[in-house]
């Protein structure tokens, strides 16, 4: 976890292609990560399709848990 010295606030340590992500930047990717799957909670999942939407949602739901540092 990265820990940000003047608020005390955690984000998870983010690695891509071998260049770890700022504490901004993670908070930014973990907050994209949230904000989709909200995006496909509602009825933007019909636009896309069920069996879509399912299987996006399985994927970042796995990510969510990954990043507060949960298998």
């Amino acid at each position: 976890m990265i820990r940000d010295p003047n608020t005390g606030w955690q984000e998870p340590t983010i690695t891509i292609n071998g260049f770890q992500l700022s504490f901004a930047e993670a908070m930014a990717v973990r907050v994209a990560v949230s904000s989709y799957r909200m995006w496909l909670s509602g009825q933007n999942r019909k636009e896309i399709g069920e069996r879509l939407a399912d299987g996006y949602d399985h994927c970042l739901r796995a990510v969510e848990a990954h990043m507060r540092g949960r298998p």
